[in-house]
């Protein structure tokens, strides 16, 4: 009667979605700053776009997604770290 049914294995990453709302879009100075605090963590991150999904701690994969302001993106953060790395990315995300 001791079991617990809530496995956190089953929730295998954290998500962060977030429309883009900076004019310029996912410019230079955002994708530096997003890979710089993704290389940080040992957990993976990763930018989905339209589709296609980039590794985050790569700011020239980020800028070739090209996108631009109102479009819509997931940052997923999956590994030892997860939790306290989808804080800091989340509040970095939260500006752009």
């Amino acid at each position: 009667m001791g079991t617990h049914s809530l496995d956190p294995r089953e929730d295998p990453m954290l998500e962060i979605p977030r429309d883009i709302t900076d004019p310029l879009g996912l410019h230079v100075q955002l994708a530096v700053l997003l890979a710089s605090e993704a290389q940080r963590w040992r957990s993976r991150v990763t930018l989905e776009h339209a589709g296609r999904v980039v590794d985050a701690s790569q700011a020239m994969d980020l800028m070739m997604l090209g996108i631009r302001s109102g479009e819509h993106v997931v940052v997923r953060v999956e590994g030892p770290d997860e939790a306290t790395a989808s804080a800091a990315l989340g509040r970095i995300v939260a500006t752009f």
